[in-house]
């Protein structure tokens, strides 16, 4: 339709310098709605005219224009008179020529090709005017119209030549923007490419069928030559535009047509049709169907071959091998044995043909890929390769992928070749970046094959060959890479206690050509080579690799810590105390490599040293309690340490009782800034009582019975602090329990002197201590379920305190079960009365009133239904009942009451 708008009216203005004086036929004709479209296409191919010229840069604006001109080009073939067939062959003829100027112009290649499609078109509409009456396609008149010569075989020849160019620029436009995107999901504006694309080539087919019907004199011999190729490239055309629109089976048609007459096809159209043919079966492979790829990569090939090959172009050679390149590639992809020897067909022909050996290599790879076992093969066409590929960074990538794939076949092998690489190929370049990849690359090989042995020696010289031809050390990263893979391989051999082959793979680490490492990496090589020595017990290598060391690395406390483990083995104690006191100077926030010293002290047996190692702690700590650090238990053993000290000493060492003194007075400082701290009051105690057992034997025996009763004074508040301890603390309750009773024992030990030796006010008090002590003790036993020691507790002076006990524990014991304390207790109660009962010692309210809880205890299992409970509770009150001196009366109650429970229920 004829546009409308004031754009449309306006380039009907400028019409008239194209067209000329209006006639009157044209005032007749100026409602018609066909003669109108011809003339807003007349304008728009001057405007299309001068942005060809002029403004080429913006001409993609103009598409949405161009597609509505050539969706309504059709309807202006049946209003368009002769004498504005001229006007229409000029227009299209100027924009085609324009066109063409920019056909190597990939910036703009939709628009362009649209373009040129246009410009067909208008020739199409001009070569269809004969005396305004359109053209039929009727072959009868067609035959009529070649009689009547008002069809001309030059003209429709020159028309059809120009919609097949126009035809394969459009198609060739949609597979430059279609590229990387899948042909089977098409967007709005590539199915708009194709559309255009078919209506051209539609175009075409009538040529095509008009000149089939042509009288043979309207061709000369050139005429007719050209006549059969340009119908053989439509066929061509229609194959292609069939695969883009996924209808293979339309191309096979058309493919059949070509195939009968390929005796007609020269040498640049067997080319040209192998090109497309190859095109469509590497898609069909893309797509992972590879039987039709297959048969269109055959049927390519089949074209090539059938041709004298001195006839074909340059290219052609190169087509050939790629389309027998992926055949191998698709026979690749579903491996069976045929696949396998047909492949090995191909490859064997590419050698005999193909003068890129390097590319036919490869394609050898790709098939031993399937064959596991074929290493040495692969080696061979591995080393070809290596001597006769130009290098890249492509090419060497390639080279060390394949390498990756030969490991896995045989290790020994790929380093071999690798060594090979670098010595002939990478050094002649003098790459260093090459050189570093593969180096990475072989000591990957070396680090992780478990077959190869030590291959330290090998590598070294390998390294100082690299050195001394490249004279430059490796870059930061690859020096990372490297050492990453070396230290690896040196914690795995540390690890299983193979200290000469990681020392040995230490040295490999610190070879000049990793001199970028930096001197903090460096550093921890040389210190891991100072534990392979300190494993193998070489003291001496171990100096000398200290003394290769740099003064900063040398200073560090790592490395200080590895010369007090050094000293500590050989007896330096000069070095073990400056080792020390590095460490201690360094550790302000972190006191790890102190405890690691202490830890080593105590492994070669030094307590002197584990002293002085608690002692930095204690003096780094400044009296305050870390995370991770217990000032009050430190202290403890600092002191427990010093006494062992003193007494394997004779004589004692001064500097030793003075350094106990000052872990006291710092005890006791402690103790005044944290009064509330039982753990810590405990401690303090606890090493008083080892300071007064350092006075000399040999005293006044006054001053020894008064240092064993405040030694008895100091257990007894040991004891008091380690049941609150114990009551408060659930974790570790077991813990605290067992120190207080291992402390009452000492106090057992000790008190029985002092009770025989004091009167009066003195051993009353003492007395009571410890009968508290033994209630204490027999709480931890319980506690701990130590029952069978119930019997030693109780002594005379204490035993109605015990039995208060057992009251006590039977009082509380509501909420547990049948095998609780309680019953233990009540069991160990009457055991301990029958074996050391003296008349008259127990009042009889006590033995009546545990009887009665007991019988009582008994009830509440009688009523929860627990009758096996219930017996053994009734039991125990019974017997504890006969024990009484009330003649039997409670003994009869409780028989009597038993007797009455009722069982049946």
């Amino acid at each position: 339709m004829a546009p409308t708008t004031k754009a449309g009216q306006k380039d009907n203005k400028k019409l008239e310098s194209v067209l000329g004086q209006r006639s009157p036929r044209y005032f007749s004709m100026q409602n018609n709605a066909a003669y109108g479209n011809l003339t807003w296409q007349l304008a728009f191919a001057v405007k299309l005219e001068k942005t060809l010229r002029r403004a080429i840069q913006t001409l993609p604006a103009l598409i949405e224009s161009i597609h509505r001109s050539i969706e309504s080009i059709e309807s202006i073939q049946t209003s368009v008179i002769a004498s504005k067939s001229r006007d229409l062959d000029e227009r299209g003829t100027t924009i085609w020529n324009l066109t063409s100027k920019y056909k190597e112009d990939a910036t703009l290649p939709v628009a362009l090709a649209l373009a040129r499609a246009f410009a067909s078109l208008l020739l199409d509409c001009a070569q269809h005017v004969q005396s305004g009456t359109v053209a039929s396609q009727d072959p009868l008149i067609i035959e009529q119209r070649w009689a009547s010569g008002l069809t001309a075989a030059t003209d429709d020849i020159r028309v059809f030549k120009i919609t097949l160019k126009a035809s394969r620029w459009c198609l060739g436009s949609y597979i430059l923007s279609d590229s990387g995107a899948a042909p089977c999901t098409l967007t709005g504006t590539e199915q708009s490419q194709l559309g255009v694309t078919e209506q051209i080539i539609e175009r075409a087919a009538f040529y095509d069928r008009r000149l089939q019907h042509a009288p043979q004199d309207q061709f000369t011999q050139e005429l007719a030559g050209m006549n059969r190729r340009l119908c053989k490239e439509y066929q061509m055309l229609r194959i292609t535009l069939a695969w883009r629109r996924e209808r293979l089976d339309l191309a096979d048609i058309w493919w059949s047509k070509l195939d009968q007459e390929q005796n007609v096809l020269d040498a640049p159209m067997r080319e040209q049709l192998a090109d497309t043919l190859y095109e469509v079966g590497r898609d069909q492979a893309k797509k992972q169907l590879y039987n039709p790829a297959l048969q269109w990569l055959e049927r390519a090939y089949d074209i090539l071959i059938a041709q004298d090959q001195d006839d074909l172009g340059s290219d052609a050679s190169a087509l050939k091998n790629s389309i027998m390149h992926c055949q191998v590639h698709v026979l690749l992809k579903e491996p069976c044995e045929e696949n396998y020897s047909r492949a090995w067909d191909i490859i064997h022909k590419l050698e005999n043909e193909a003068e890129n050996t390097v590319a036919v290599s490869l394609l050898k790879l790709s098939v031993l890929t399937g064959d596991p076992t074929a290493a040495q093969e692969y080696y061979n066409v591995l080393i070809q390769i290596i001597r006769q590929i130009n290098l890249s960074d492509v090419n060497v990538r390639t080279i060390l992928h394949h390498v990756h794939a030969l490991k896995q076949r045989n290790s020994g092998l790929a380093l071999t070749l690798l060594v090979l690489f670098i010595s002939e190929r990478l050094l002649v370049m003098g790459e260093i970046a090459w050189v570093e990849k593969t180096v990475v690359t072989l000591l990957w090989i070396c680090t992780t094959s478990t077959n190869l042995g030590n291959m330290t020696d090998q590598l070294e010289e390998l390294l100082n060959g690299v050195v001394a031809r490249s004279n430059s050390a490796f870059g930061a990263s690859a020096t990372h890479a490297a050492q990453v893979l070396i230290v690896r391989h040196i914690e795995a051999a540390y690890s299983r206690g193979d200290y000469e082959q990681a020392d040995n793979w230490c040295c490999l680490a610190l070879h000049s050509i990793f001199s970028n490492s930096g001197e903090s990496n460096i550093g921890k090589l040389q210190r891991k080579r100072m534990l392979c020595a300190i494993g193998k017990s070489d003291f001496m290598r171990c100096r000398d690799i200290h003394h290769q060391m740099s003064k900063s690395t040398q200073d560090e406390p790592s490395t200080q810590y590895l010369s007090y483990r050094v000293a500590l083995r050989c007896h330096d104690l000069d070095l073990a105390t400056e080792s020390l006191n590095a460490i201690g100077e360094a550790a302000e926030t972190d006191s790890t490599l102190l405890y690691a010293c202490v830890l080593e002290a105590q492994r070669n047996g030094n307590r002197r040293q584990v002293v002085r190692a608690l002692s930095c702690v204690h003096s780094r700590s400044g009296l305050k309690t870390t995370p991770g650090l217990h000032i009050s238990t430190l202290l403890r053993l600092i002191a427990r340490l010093l006494v062992e000290e003193l007494d394997s000493q004779q004589p004692q060492d001064q500097d030793c009782i003075d350094e106990l003194c000052n872990v006291l007075d710092g005890g006791l400082q402690l103790q005044q800034q944290q009064e509330k701290m039982p753990s810590l009051r405990w401690n303090l105690i606890g090493s008083l009582a080892i300071f007064i057992d350092l006075y000399p034997p040999d005293t006044d025996p006054q001053q020894t019975s008064d240092r064993s009763l405040r030694r008895l004074f100091c257990h007894f508040l040991e004891c008091c602090l380690l049941v609150v301890l114990a009551r408060a603390e659930d974790r570790i309750q077991e813990q605290y329990y067992s120190e207080l009773r291992g402390t009452v024992t000492k106090f057992r030990m000790q008190v029985k002197v002092q009770l025989s030796r004091l009167e009066g006010g003195a051993r009353t008090d003492l007395l009571r201590k410890y009968v508290c002590l033994i209630t204490f003790d027999f709480e931890a036993a319980a506690r701990l379920g130590s029952w069978a020691s119930f019997g030693d507790l109780i002594e005379v002076e204490v035993a109605e305190k015990i039995v208060d006990q057992v009251i006590a524990i039977v009082g509380n014991a509501k909420e547990v079960g049948p095998s609780d304390i309680g019953d233990q207790c009540v069991s160990s109660a009457k055991e301990v009365t029958l074996a050391k009962q003296k008349p008259g010692h127990y009042p009889a309210e006590e033995l009546e009133w545990i009887a009665t809880t007991a019988f009582n205890r008994a009830v509440d299992f009688y009523y929860a239904s627990q009758d096996d409970a219930c017996r053994r509770w009734a039991g125990k009150a019974i017997s504890l009942a006969n024990l009484g001196d009330d003649h039997g009366q409670l003994h009869e109650l409780l028989q009597n009451k038993y007797m009455g429970l009722a069982w049946d229920r």
